[in-house]
């Protein structure tokens, strides 16, 4: 091997261990990465996203029916918790959290098969 094989090696090898630190620092250590995941959703007051059931489908329970809203975080601002256990805190935004938003159900926002609740505010006696 010569002397111009042995640097253009060397160096290709010093770009790519840089990049590979560059990334676990980023993704690994920090977590600057965006977490997208559902909260739940009150239907008295906001528009909420929803999975109808099919029609005929008799192990659809509409009191059973999940209304949530999409939350985009950033994983640094996320507690480590699991989901099989009672107790986690749902995926929220804080007062002055930069880099978190909450995207309520609207015909721009809606993806396959889901619908939108319509508010419905609760009627006062």
């Amino acid at each position: 091997m010569d002397r111009k094989s042995k640097i253009l090696l060397t160096v290709f090898l010093l770009l790519l261990i840089g990049t590979i630190a560059v990334t676990v620092y980023k993704y690994g250590i920090k977590k600057d990465y965006l977490i997208a995941g559902q909260a739940p959703c009150d239907i008295q007051t906001e528009a909420c996203f929803y999975f109808p059931c099919e029609e005929g489908d008799a192990t659809c329970d509409l009191a059973e029916i999940e209304y949530y809203k999409k939350v985009e975080k950033k994983a640094y601002n996320i507690t480590l918790c699991d989901p099989a256990v009672e107790g986690c805190n749902p995926l929220v935004c804080t007062e002055g959290e930069n880099d978190c938003t909450v995207t309520y159900c609207s015909s721009d926002t809606l993806d396959e098969g889901e619908e939108c609740s319509t508010a419905t505010p609760a009627i006062q006696e």
